[in-house]
């Protein structure tokens, strides 16, 4: 179908805001967002909540949930990060939509990847220019260019404060705020060719820590029992359980393990990441992980496993496809293709959509090397997809 005047509207006042949209994602940008930086994410979630109550959203902050005190390797995890919800046109006779963005990076805040910068070939890098402080951009500028065009249509926000880390803080209020919604809309950068994301696979955490007998590796070496030893051989066998062929991931590190070269070690530990193409076969992972365990109750050697599914596998379900077929078609009318796509990376979608709505994923914007210090962002991209997610939300309230 051919593009109506008001959707004509949408794109033209969108791809006008080109610069403008730039300097807001450098501001975003330059706010480091990463390694729970409390401060950092507090004057972002600020940022968005001010931008979000222009448009007459009411805000609520949801407290975290706790973490399992055994998922993070290391400390610096801020764990009282709330999330954010901006509800909107409540009211209103409209279909009810549920857009998920997160504020948090794996950047360094003290690292030199700070700001958003050009790269010299008409990219711009910058710490979560593309994961997912685009997408963020991308997404207030849609609903603003809605908002100025008088169309009033009932929407939800939420912003996460962990998604990097596993939303284990916000995973109940997003179940509970999902369920309320009949689709929703996830602001992941789009795959590296600019597609759209319908399925995911599902993804857990565990730890294997093993036990020993210290002793002085030189007079008593006989008298100890590795930790180190037992966990390799642990680590070993989950290394063996992977099959990428067939989505079936498991990965190992950070790893754990003595003090001293000249001490049998008594503890180790090492830390790991599930992926699984759908439940049946999550749930048969998760098996073969806790059969790692081994020895009793004060036996050494003995391994011990903590295990956590914490992202259900998001598979494209007939609404999904039916989903991603119109934003096919809005970006068809808009004159780019994009493709629907399957990843291996996991996002807030998983929760979403096994709470009940079809959910979109990959609607941020174009660019690639996420987690990397140069990662980066497509400019011309911001318009673009804004102006697909703008009239998408259009024709889905119509």
């Amino acid at each position: 179908m051919v593009l109506s005047h008001e959707e004509s509207a949408l794109r033209d006042r969108l791809h006008a805001s080109q610069s403008i949209m730039m300097q807001r994602l450098a501001k975003m940008v330059a706010i480091s967002s990463g390694f729970g930086n409390t401060q950092g994410l507090d004057a972002l979630r600020t940022m968005i909540a001010a931008r979000l109550s222009a448009l007459g959203a009411t805000i609520e902050f949801v407290p975290a949930d706790a973490r399992p005190s055994w998922v993070d390797h290391a400390p610096g995890l801020d764990p009282r990060a709330p999330t954010l919800i901006a509800r909107c046109g409540q009211g209103q006779r409209a279909v009810s939509l549920l857009l998920c963005v997160h504020i948090d990076t794996v950047h360094d805040p003290q690292g030199d990847f700070q700001k958003l910068l050009p790269r010299g070939d008409g990219a711009f890098t910058g710490p979560g220019a593309v994961d997912m402080k685009g997408g963020i951009e991308v997404m207030l500028s849609a609903l603003e260019a809605l908002h100025a065009q008088g169309k009033v249509i009932a929407w939800t926000v939420m912003v996460v404060s962990d998604e990097e880390s596993g939303s284990f803080g916000a995973a109940a209020a997003i179940a509970r705020e999902a369920e309320k919604h009949q689709f929703a809309f996830v602001m992941e950068p789009a795959t590296s060719v600019g597609d759209l994301v319908v399925q995911r696979p599902g993804s857990g955490q565990f730890l294997l820590q093993a036990f020993g007998r210290a002793a002085h590796a030189g007079r008593d070496f006989a008298q100890g029992v590795s930790a180190v030893q037992a966990l390799a051989k642990a680590v070993t066998a989950a290394g063996q359980m992977s099959d990428a062929s067939t989505g079936r991931i498991v990965n190992v590190g950070p790893l754990q393990g003595g003090v001293a070269t000249n001490i049998v070690p008594d503890v180790a530990k090492a830390w790991g990441n599930i992926r699984f193409r759908d439940e049946a076969e999550g749930r048969l992972l998760g098996a073969a992980i806790d059969a790692l365990a081994s020895g009793g109750d004060g036996e050494v050697p003995r391994v011990r496993v903590q295990r956590i599914m914490n992202r259900p596998a998001k598979p494209c379900t007939l609404a999904v496809r039916e989903l991603g077929e119109r934003a096919q078609a809005v970006a068809a009318d808009l004159g780019f293709h994009v493709g629907l796509a399957a990843t291996g990376g996991v996002s807030d979608a998983n929760l979403i959509q096994q709470a009940g709505p079809p959910t979109l994923d990959g609607l941020g914007v174009r660019g690639g090397n996420l987690h990397r210090s140069d990662e980066f962002m497509w400019p011309e991209s911001l318009p673009e997809r804004a102006a697909l997610l703008a009239i998408l939300i259009f024709r889905q309230s119509q």
